[in-house]
């Protein structure tokens, strides 16, 4: 082989590796992309599952004769749906009742027209964590229901 074509070889055989080199590139690119899929799926898991609680803890609580119990019903629900999501332990509940818009007391339960309840749940995401997202996050939602006319209140 003549030496021009030796040095014509080696220069057209430079390329050889750079599928690896641009392997060795892309690929964090192409795992923090899968990462951030799957931190975004479980944070939308999360907000439903505790919109989902807070949409039955507050039809519980519409049901209830009591304020302690519309209280209790409201924590119950919620609880048995987020069994197992809440790093912290069980989901905090506040329950609040309304009359024409306007926030009333436990004492005026008989004539209250509105029950709201607000479930916040601490959830663990420490999966995530190397991408930015905290350890842990909470998670809360409300929803207001109208107490049922035709149960007795005292």
């Amino acid at each position: 082989m003549r030496l021009w074509q030796r040095v014509y070889s080696r220069f057209l055989s430079g390329d050889r590796g750079s599928m690896a080199v641009e392997f060795v590139v892309a690929a964090p690119a192409l795992v923090l992309l899968l990462l951030l899929v799957a931190a975004g799926g479980q944070w939308l898991n999360l907000t439903g599952k505790v919109g989902s609680a807070t949409r039955d803890a507050v039809r519980s609580a519409s049901l209830a004769r009591t304020f302690a119990d519309a209280q209790a019903n409201a924590q119950t629900a919620a609880q048995s749906d987020l069994a197992g999501v809440c790093s912290g332990g069980a989901p905090a509940t506040k329950v609040q009742l309304f009359t024409n818009g306007v926030p009333v007391g436990a004492g005026d339960f008989a004539v209250a027209q509105d029950i709201e309840v607000t479930v916040s749940c601490v959830a663990n995401l420490a999966a995530f964590h190397v991408i930015g997202f905290p350890v842990s996050q909470t998670f809360g939602d409300t929803a207001a229901a109208p107490l049922d006319p035709f149960e007795d209140r005292g």
